[in-house]
Parts: structure tokens; sequence; C-alpha cells
């Protein structure tokens, strides 16, 4: 009988990395999370949720039906409850994954992108609700 491999090697780094740059953040610095994050957020009564993609920009919105009876202006802040705690949950990964990229200006740049992609994503939905509406 082969006994079982044992689960406390160290893996190897991965192929075509030095021992040193393997998973790390910087050159020295600590060891970076494997994937890079995504951010998760959802509004205060929990109807719409939403998840930052690992670029950064809104992946996903989730709308519960509830929240479309209560109107376009009701559903646009509780979008934007949504996309406002899925960013701050995706910045505070951001600087844990690799705190190189964490500076004040890259984050500002990369906020403007993504508040750009949200403002494309909430005219979609207005429009949706639009059509939504006026097929009752």
């Amino acid at each position: 009988m082969v006994p079982f491999m044992d689960d406390t090697r160290s893996r190897p780094p991965r192929r075509g990395a030095t021992p040193e740059s393997s998973g790390r953040a910087w050159p020295g610095g600590p060891v970076a999370p494997a994937s890079p994050p995504t951010g998760h957020g959802a509004s205060e009564d929990e109807s719409v949720k939403v998840t930052i993609g690992t670029d950064g920009l809104v992946d996903t919105v989730a709308i519960n039906p509830r929240a479309l009876r209560k109107g376009a202006q009701a559903l646009e802040e509780l979008t934007r409850e949504a996309v406002r705690e899925a960013q701050r949950d995706w910045f505070g990964r951001l600087g844990e994954h690799d705190p190189a990229v964490a500076s004040e200006d890259q984050l500002r740049a990369k906020l403007e992108e993504i508040n750009a992609e949200y403002s494309l994503r909430m005219e979609e939905i207005n429009r949706l609700i639009a059509g939504l509406m006026s097929s009752r």
C-alpha cells in the first residue's frame, strides 16, 4: 500500500517564476493572495446586489423583483447603495491584494472608470424599467 502524500510540503514556484518572485506583492514583500480581488455589495434592504469583478468594473447586478415596484428613482438609489458598498469592499481588498497598487492616484483613476461603467449600467437599467412599466 502506498502512503498518502504529506500535505505539509511546500509547493514549487509557478512555472517560469523564481522562488523570490513567486506569489510576492513586490520583491521581498508579503505574499499576495493567489487571485485578484472582487467586491460584493448590497442595498440596505438587500433587494439589489452588485459584484465588482477582478478588473474593478461592475460585473453583476441582481435586482429582486420587489425593488422594481418601488419605481425608477428608488431603484436608482438602491443600486447606487449596492455599487458603492461593492466598491468599498473591492478597494479594501485591492489594498490587501497588492499594496503597491493601492496608491491614491491609481485608485482615483480606477474609481472614475468604475463610475463611468456604473452610469452606463444605470442607463440600461432605466431603459429596462421603462420598457417593463410601459408593457403593463
